[in-house]
């Protein structure tokens, strides 16, 4: 199937800016997908999963997360998550697995994988926190 829908480097930095400025310097916030989606001019993820997409969705969070290290700053995707459905408050199984982690939401998970992913997640979602702090107070 063709690609109905493409995205710029400048689509990705727009979403991280995005990230920045309503999530890690809002005290560490976590940011909907569809929000961050949204800033980058790009179709709301659900509906490019329903458009036979969700490639895309895989494709941008992954650019996202590299483009993060490029530009020196924390681990950004961290704060991305869904907003409903059984993933609720958590990110994607792509962010587990750009982090060559377990998804803790796997259903064949291990209880010590899904221990170990969780909190390797809440880590640097720490970190995105710590990060925003100093940013907002203009230490970096």
């Amino acid at each position: 199937m063709a690609r109905k829908h493409e995205f710029t480097g400048d689509q990705v930095d727009a979403a991280i800016d995005f990230v920045i400025s309503n999530g890690a310097e809002d005290r560490g916030q976590t940011v909907a997908y569809a929000r961050v989606f949204q800033a980058a001019g790009l179709p709301n993820p659900q509906n490019l999963h329903e458009g036979g997409e969700s490639h895309l969705v895989t494709e941008f969070m992954a650019a996202f997360h590299h483009r993060c290290r490029e530009r020196q700053l924390p681990p950004l995707d961290s704060l991305v998550v869904h907003v409903g459905g059984p993933r609720a408050g958590f990110p994607g199984a792509g962010y587990f697995g750009v982090n060559r982690k377990p998804d803790p939401r796997n259903e064949r998970a291990t209880p010590e994988a899904v221990i170990a992913s969780t909190m390797f997640w809440q880590t640097q979602c720490d970190e995105c926190k710590r990060w925003g702090v100093k940013s907002r107070r203009g230490q970096l």
